[in-house]
Formats: structure tokens, C-alpha cells, sequence
């Protein structure tokens, strides 16, 4: 009777302690690989994340920035925070898979310069959700207190288009002296406040862009744009009321 009470007290020890116990241990070796196969797809993802950023101002004389973010990857992206300089402005902008947005305006000026003819260079860029950092393709932006912004890192023209937010289709079209295309774009703008674009060009020349509504009222935007070696990016605003 003695060696069977000791049995199942025995058993009894092994069920209340020991057994919860290896239980514990697997669950924690479960938990374990499941972050392990988190991590590795969180990293797997990151390494995936690939965007453009155009960092811009809203006008020639503006003091506040837009930024275009570009998503050149499948997998959707979330910025949380925009750099000017070593300025942090926290923000949230989705941008689908494959799919395009632009964050409402920024205002920096207080960052820009206040004495007469001073000049200041600022380089723009984001951090998203996964820990990634892109740096703006318009970095270095120049901003002069009496000619407003200019700079770029080499032959460009930035196209500019301020919106009342609505529907709007347009035709950007750019061609050199030469007649011959370089750059042309049917765009959908769909309650966006503005649009932007980086034309990138060949080299110094003039250069003709029109901008066309392609629905509703028919109405043609056009200038002329002198790229030359001292000044190879230029940015172009169309008068925000004209549409």
C-alpha cells in the first residue's frame, strides 16, 4: 500500500510541476521561432523596400516643401518621419505597392535664411516603418532670400502643378530645340492638392514643355526652359489658378 500511495504521489509531483514546466519551455521555444521567422521576413521586406523621393517647393518663393514618394517595390510603404536638414517633422503617408502619394505641405520657414541676398542648401530626406532612409533626388535644394529656390544635382526640369483637390487629366510634354520628344505623360490627379514631376533632360539646350487638361475645359499651359551648365535644374510652376 506504502510503494503505491508513493507512486501516485510521485505521478502527482510529475503532473502539478515537472510537466507544466516542459510544457513552459516548448511554448517558449515556440514564441522563439516565431519571432526568429518575423525577423527574417521583417529583414527580408527591408532589403526589398525601394523608393523615389522628390522633395519640393510649393512656389519660387514658398516656404514650404512637398514630398513625391515614388514606390518601386510590391510591398506597400509607410513614412513616418521627413528630414530637412537635421530638422525631424513626423509624419504617416501610405504609399500602395507600385503606387504613388505626396504629403500635404511642410512648412519650414524657420529654417530658411533671413538676411537680405543669404543663401542656404538643404538636403531632404525620409525614414519609413521598416528603419530604411531614402535621400530626396532634388537634394541639394537652394533657397535665396530674394531669388527664391533653385538647385538640383544635374540636367533636369521640375514640373510643379498646384491643385484646387478634384479630378484633373493631364498631358505633360516635354521636347528640346530639336522638336524631338523627351519626355511625355498622361497623368490622373484624383483629390491631390499638386503633382510633381523630374524631367530629366540630356544636357544644356532649351527646352519646351506644355501642359495640357485633356478632359473637361480645354485649356494649354507652355514655357520655355534654359538649361545650361550653371544652372542645370530649373523649376517650373504653371499659375496654380489657370486650371
Amino acid at each position: 500500500m506504502a510503494t503505491i500511495l508513493g507512486m501516485l504521489i510521485f505521478i502527482g509531483i510529475l503532473f502539478t510541476c515537472v510537466l507544466p514546466f516542459f510544457l513552459y519551455i516548448n511554448q517558449v521555444n515556440s514564441l522563439y521561432d516565431q519571432t526568429v521567422v518575423e525577423m527574417k521576413q521583417f529583414d527580408q521586406d527591408r532589403a526589398l523596400e525601394k523608393i523615389d523621393v522628390y522633395a519640393y517647393p510649393l512656389s519660387q518663393t514658398s516656404n514650404e516643401l512637398s514630398v513625391y514618394v515614388k514606390n518601386q517595390c510590391p510591398l506597400s510603404v509607410e513614412i513616418v518621419r521627413i528630414w530637412v536638414e537635421d530638422e525631424c517633422f513626423e509624419y504617416s503617408l501610405q504609399v500602395p505597392g507600385m503606387g504613388h502619394n505626396t504629403t500635404e505641405s511642410i512648412n519650414i520657414g524657420d529654417l530658411l535664411p533671413q538676411t537680405e541676398g543669404e543663401t542656404e542648401s538643404y538636403k531632404v530626406k525620409v525614414t519609413t516603418s521598416r528603419g530604411n532612409t531614402f535621400s530626396s533626388l532634388t537634394n541639394p535644394l537652394q533657397y535665396s532670400n530674394g531669388s527664391g529656390w533653385a538647385g538640383g544635382p544635374s540636367f533636369a526640369i521640375n514640373i510643379v502643378i498646384e491643385l484646387d483637390k478634384g479630378v484633373y487629366f493631364f498631358n505633360i510634354h516635354v521636347e528640346d530645340s530639336g522638336g524631338t520628344t523627351v519626355y511625355d505623360e498622361d497623368v490622373w490627379v484624383i483629390l491631390e492638392s499638386g503633382i510633381m514631376r523630374n524631367v530629366n533632360v540630356d544636357g544644356p539646350d532649351t527646352y519646351h514643355v506644355e501642359i495640357t487638361q485633356t478632359h473637361g475645359p480645354d485649356k494649354t499651359w507652355s514655357t520655355d526652359v534654359e538649361i545650361t551648365t550653371e544652372e542645370p535644374t530649373k523649376w517650373v510652376y504653371p499659375p496654380r489658378d489657370y486650371w
